[in-house]
């Protein structure tokens, strides 16, 4: 791509009538026309040429690095969506159709578009959302393989709702990032509150993964005292940024207040025993002010 120079138009074996001739000097990203002319870091043909021949730059990695680097921050920029991300989606999805090696960096790429759609105009804003709701098919097979990206559209596009919850259903094995959307959703299909269940008693389990299933059980769980006790000790105080870090910041989990320990306790108390021990709670409390 040159990575010190802008490139001109480059001509895409394959793609000669689409990427070549799009007229990208006149489609805007953050660093203004998106043909190159504003600098290597706006050469959105070139980023897509790369790619697209993505096993030919196999031993470059600098250059692919390069060429999301451009589509990351060209299209996008500080959360706000840009014009040129709805003429750049539909090539990312072809990629993605065609198995390209980079599938994962890719399918998170249009998860990242969608999730700032809104920060387009209306009109650019529908194209998009209808557009990734066209490749619902598509997308419902990326499950188990690309989980994030596609939990997320689940999460902002409601034209994917409806299948991403009914493929969810006959699970048997759900993600973190599944149990995250569904709670968004506000949907538990099929045994998921059972497999949320075993990944929070999973001590072999991420702790982030296990926070995933703690959410998800405060709201769809039997709150027994036995598994409130077990999501307050899976959720602590700074388990909502590390949720929202985990899914990427694509959306923001919402996590509903979790039990303390000492409420969980407090639970599993006979009634008696709870009055001693909050008689005990307030002469402490007497002590340490007197």
């Amino acid at each position: 791509m040159g990575r010190f120079e802008p490139t001109g138009r480059i001509d895409v074996p394959g793609l000669e009538h689409s990427v070549a001739n799009l007229p990208w000097g006149t489609l805007r990203g953050a660093f203004g026309p998106s043909d190159g002319s504003a600098g290597a870091r706006s050469n959105v043909p070139s980023a897509l040429a790369v790619l697209r021949h993505a096993p030919l730059y196999a031993g470059l990695p600098d250059e692919i690095d390069e060429a999301f680097t451009v589509l990351e921050h060209h299209p996008l920029r500080d959360r706000l969506l840009y014009p040129v991300a709805v003429t750049v989606a539909p090539f990312l999805f072809d990629l993605v159709r065609r198995s390209s090696p980079l599938s994962s960096r890719i399918t998170e790429l249009i998860a990242e578009y969608t999730a700032a759609a809104d920060t387009l105009d209306h009109h650019m804003r529908d194209r998009l959302v209808q557009l990734v709701a066209d490749h619902a098919t598509e997308i419902m097979k990326w499950i188990g393989v690309h989980d994030r990206a596609v939990a997320a559209l689940a999460v902002h596009v409601a034209a994917l709702r409806a299948p991403y919850v009914e493929a969810l259903a006959p699970a048997t094995d759900l993600s973190p990032f599944a149990l995250l959307a569904l709670l968004e959703l506000d949907t538990a299909p099929g045994i998921s509150v059972q497999l949320a269940t075993e990944l929070l008693d999973d001590t072999d389990a991420h702790a982030v993964a296990r926070a995933a299933a703690a959410a998800f059980l405060t709201r769809f769980g039997d709150q027994t005292p036995s598994l409130r006790a077990r999501i307050a000790a899976a959720l602590p105080p700074s388990a909502p940024a590390g949720l929202a870090s985990f899914v990427g910041m694509l959306w923001i989990p919402r996590i509903g207040r979790s039990p303390t320990v000492a409420e969980c306790v407090g639970a599993q108390m006979p009634e008696r025993s709870r009055a001693v021990a909050f008689r005990s709670w307030q002469r402490d409390l007497t002590m340490h002010r007197s």
